[in-house]
């Protein structure tokens, strides 16, 4: 298994490094080109998004009728939920915050203004602070992944979540160095634009895990 994830992380490094060189240094990547970019990037935004849909529905399949087994309530009997008012709180304005910086560090590249680098540095160390805190809150947290269909839907949702911020993190780190080698310009940021729009939709996605499942579902 990680042979194989090693693998494949090579075979995608070696690919996007070619796009790179294509689209910056060679300028060969026409109109055209970049307009499938972005429909193949936006279809996997949306493959991505039906992967939370999946565990949402499982939050609402279980929220909205719990069973005998859940004590007819949720949250069910037995589980101390994580409060809302709390780490989920700061997460989520760590998380919010950091992408307003990536979001400002995209506008001075497009307006050819100065500190693009350093935005996007306070971005990235945002979004390493959200990942301690998480792993802080799994480490304190009363409940596993085995405690019911409550333990199953947190961590698979909070966890896929977090490997998101993860791959994230890593768009934004590649678009930094980028930015320190002179890569964008004005007209020439595509890079810049999609890492700043997957981490939007992270944001988004953890908007929505705040308001129901540490929301609703530690009510």
């Amino acid at each position: 298994m990680c042979g194989c994830f090693f693998f494949l992380s090579g075979v995608a490094s070696l690919w996007w490094r070619d796009i790179i060189r294509e689209g910056t240094f060679m300028g060969e990547h026409t109109q055209v080109e970049r307009k499938a970019f972005w429909v193949g990037f936006i279809l996997f935004v949306c493959s991505e998004a039906m992967l939370f849909v999946s565990f949402f529905w499982a939050f609402f399949h279980s929220a909205l009728a719990p069973t005998v087994e859940l004590g007819c309530v949720y949250t069910p009997v037995g589980i101390m939920p994580i409060p809302v008012i709390g780490s989920p709180l700061v997460m989520t304005a760590l998380l919010v915050g950091s992408g307003v910086l990536a979001n400002w560090s995209l506008h001075a590249v497009k307006s050819n203004s100065e500190g693009s680098c350093e935005v996007m540095m306070l971005a990235l160390m945002m979004s390493g602070i959200f990942s301690y805190y998480q792993a802080v809150e799994y480490y304190e947290a009363s409940f596993t992944i085995r405690d019911s269909v409550y333990g199953s839907v947190f961590f698979l949702t909070t966890g896929f979540h977090g490997l998101h911020v993860t791959g994230g993190t890593i768009f934004l780190f590649v678009q930094l160095v980028r930015m320190y080698k002179g890569h964008f310009s004005t007209g020439h940021h595509l890079g810049l634009d999609m890492a700043v729009l997957y981490w939007h939709f992270v944001d988004v996605i953890w908007i929505l895990v705040v308001i129901f499942i540490y929301g609703w579902g530690g009510w």
